[in-house]
């Protein structure tokens, strides 16, 4: 239990507590605030998320990829379908935009399409 003290030289330790007390309380006023705001932000963002319009990107099996020079590693997902009829279609525009690119269109790790083709197999 808490009392203050008749002793002056108790009082003045007890008014510096009291005064750490005070502050205590303003610095956790300000993280609630910091932290509310956060919290409303994050909110927005979640809530932007669950947006119905947005595309379900988990059903875009469909890939359009563009590879580094050596054609070892995938540099860039250039499109994402759910329909290979999009997909194709963006090939084709890909290959427009990038000619001199190696480029594959696939459907999970089903090669459906590539350019420049291989040697002996036309497109």
């Amino acid at each position: 239990m808490f009392s203050m003290s008749q002793d002056p030289e108790d009082e003045d330790g007890q008014l510096h507590t009291l005064g750490l007390l005070e502050r205590l309380r303003s610095e956790t006023n300000l993280v609630r605030g910091a932290y509310g705001g956060l919290y409303e932000r994050v909110d927005k963002l979640l809530r932007e998320i669950e947006n119905p319009n947005l595309h379900d990107i988990a059903n875009m099996s469909f890939r359009v990829e563009l590879w580094d020079r050596h054609a070892l590693h995938i540099r860039w997902v250039i499109a994402a379908a759910g329909s290979v009829f999009l997909a194709r279609a963006a090939f084709e525009e890909a290959i427009k935009q990038w000619p001199d690119q190696k480029l594959t269109l696939r459907q999970g790790i089903m090669l459906i399409s590539e350019h420049p083709p291989p040697l002996g197999n036309p497109r």
